[in-house]
């Protein structure tokens, strides 16, 4: 891991996702969970495809042409994580876009990383505005614990305190992130990470919104909350059984409709 890596002088860094390619599983703990669990109602072994571009996203190339350009950012749950692309949120309100200003082209640019942090989510979206030069961004920020970080060994680390790495060296790193952590602390990062979102993304229109909602409150004086479109709530299951499915993000590209139309849409 390099610095050219995490912030390369042109185009976007490659994600450690298959690039260019279709896979069925996103990670082996994915097809293991979904046995354990004897299957799922909705999504077979073969129902779902994640299809990568040439840089590692789950989503169209950057080269791709449109009228309009929409990028989503987040963890898994924007990813969609045991999900079908089509169902997802920012997919769903893309289409409605497309509904409402035919004959115009829209295409929707799906950034986010299994277990990213804000720190993440901030890094990428200060890379990629200047180059794809969004209309809309939707932002659905993660947990505040977690940290993006480096180690001495040039490692790279999504420090997710509810995982459990199996790798010594992640395992001490862990550990010593536990040790420094602290809920005030996770806020400060937050606010940093918000403000710096809030400067960059002043020039075209966005919105946001986070897992839990009363993990932002303690800083909710300081954030813009007429672009706060709500909480992905999981009120159904995604393959895996752990991250939230289809009716989910379908109730989630309400709310985001909503705060759309709420601020004017493209008209702002």
């Amino acid at each position: 891991m390099t610095l050219g890596d995490l912030l390369p002088a042109s185009g976007l860094p490659r994600t450690t996702y298959p690039a260019g390619q279709e896979v069925n599983w996103l990670y082996e703990t994915e097809r293991e969970k979904f046995l354990q669990t004897g299957g799922h109602p909705v999504y077979g072994e073969k129902d779902i495809t994640y299809r990568f571009n040439s840089q590692g996203y789950r989503c169209s190339e950057f080269d791709a042409g449109a009228d309009i350009r929409i990028v989503a950012i987040g963890c898994s749950y924007v990813l969609g994580q045991a999900l079908p692309q089509s169902v997802l949120f920012p997919e769903l309100f893309a289409e409605r876009l497309r509904s409402k200003v035919a004959p115009k082209t829209v295409v929707v640019w799906n950034l986010s990383l299994s277990g990213a942090s804000n720190d993440y989510i901030t890094r990428l979206l200060n890379l990629a505005v200047p180059q794809l030069r969004p209309h809309i961004v939707l932002v659905n920020f993660t947990h505040l614990s977690r940290r993006e970080y480096v180690t001495v060994g040039n490692k790279y680390v999504n420090y997710n305190p509810p995982y459990t790495p199996v790798d010594e060296v992640m395992k001490d790193v862990f550990s010593h992130f536990a040790a420094l952590a602290s809920p005030l602390d996770d806020q400060l990062n937050f606010y940093r990470n918000y403000k710096a979102i809030e400067c960059r993304l002043a020039d075209c229109e966005w919105l946001y919104s986070h897992p839990y909602q009363k993990e932002i409150e303690p800083v909710a004086s300081h954030l813009d909350l007429s672009r706060f479109a709500g909480t992905l709530q999981s009120i159904d299951k995604a393959r895996d059984h752990g991250h939230p499915g289809p009716e989910s993000h379908r109730r989630l590209t309400d709310l985001y409709w909503a705060k759309f139309l709420e601020l004017g849409g493209l008209e702002t």
